[in-house]
């Protein structure tokens, strides 16, 4: 058995979380408790990315601040599905449904955001990143195991989605899946297969564009002539970064809503509240208090909300580039604040 990597740090979901991560690695190494392993899932698959490719965190900074990032933020455009009649029926319907996907939901074309599926066209500065040695990632995705044509039908148990590890050959080597023990009461009956695969031949922006590919939310990635969806399927890897690290540093993650946790229950059958529970009990030591994010940096931060005059789903994007900016230092800062606070306790 290879000796465990001393630090791992989580970077677990939210899109528009970047900063907060990047605000978050900058304080640790700030404290000198700088991770040897960065474990990323969902949209903290962008920051690790953003980590590797830029030598020290004011480069990191100056990139998230960049038109070109900018450009890629101010120009989301929303599918028809923001419709109330369309996403918003769908998501009533499965509130309603208790019963833990009894079918194989359509994720190719009821999603939410419009995403290229090659991503370097959008982000020329870093569509060459790879993993890197210098600071070992995991990027966690997962499989599709059924086939467009497949939607609809009953899913009779049948498991849908394999848990994916995006990273490079060495740091595959370490990972030992037969002693990675999961006792998950959350994940019995599920969609998703026990077993799990690794990928050691992507780069870190295609591995990304498989880990933000959330059910509903954005398209499947489309790699290698396999379908691939987002890291919801293992938001906080607990087992997996427990097995590879001696010390595990993530954040105290704020509930799935109602909709979102009957969006989780209807594609991969488990609660998430449920597995967000089993992994705080988990992954206890040291955990950055995050919990109050959206009351701090209220008008600062991205809001997801209703238009009811056009009866229809809308993201408040900020207004000019310099507004975007002065909103991303402020996540940055509350972010650094926030972690020197909660591990000098």
């Amino acid at each position: 058995m290879e000796e465990k990597f001393k630090r791992a740090v989580i970077f677990s979901g939210g899109g528009t979380r970047l900063m907060i991560y990047l605000g978050i690695f900058a304080a640790l190494e700030e404290l000198d408790l700088k991770p040897d392993l960065l474990i990323a899932s969902c949209g903290g698959s962008f920051a690790a990315t953003i980590i590797n490719a830029f030598p020290d965190d004011l480069s990191r900074k100056e990139y998230l601040t960049s038109e070109e990032y900018f450009q890629f933020v101010s120009g989301t455009v929303l599918t028809k599905q923001r419709k109330l009649s369309q996403i918003g029926f769908f998501s009533l319907k499965k509130l309603l449904d208790k019963r833990k996907a009894p079918f194989i939901e359509d994720v190719f074309n009821r999603y939410l955001v419009e995403m290229p599926q090659d991503l370097s066209k959008c982000f020329p500065s870093i569509k060459n990143v790879q993993f890197s040695k210098e600071i070992p990632t995991l990027i966690i995705g997962s499989e599709i195991l059924f086939t467009p044509k497949e939607c609809g039908q009953k899913r009779n148990k049948r498991k849908l989605y394999q848990k994916t590890i995006f990273t490079d050959p060495e740091t595959a080597k370490k990972i030992y899946p037969e002693q990675i023990v999961s006792h998950s009461e959350s994940l019995k009956n599920s969609t998703v297969e026990e077993t799990f695969k690794i990928v050691t031949d992507l780069s870190m922006l295609e591995s990304t564009r498989a880990s933000i590919s959330d059910m509903f939310y954005v398209e499947p990635a489309f790699l290698q002539g396999k379908y691939f969806a987002g890291g919801a399927i293992d938001l906080i890897p607990a087992e997996l970064s427990q097995h590879l690290a001696q010390e595990i540093i993530t954040e105290k993650k704020q509930s799935y809503n109602p909709v979102e946790e009957a969006l989780v229950r209807a594609v991969l059958g488990f609660s998430g509240n449920e597995r967000l529970a089993e992994t705080d009990k988990l992954l206890s030591g040291f955990q950055i208090d995050t919990l109050n994010i959206k009351q701090e940096l209220e008008g600062h931060y991205l809001k997801k909300g209703i238009d009811w005059r056009k009866f229809e789903i809308n993201f408040s994007f900020p207004k000019s580039y310099p507004q975007f900016v002065k909103d991303m230092e402020i996540q940055w800062q509350y972010a650094f604040s926030q972690t020197m606070k909660t591990i000098r306790k």
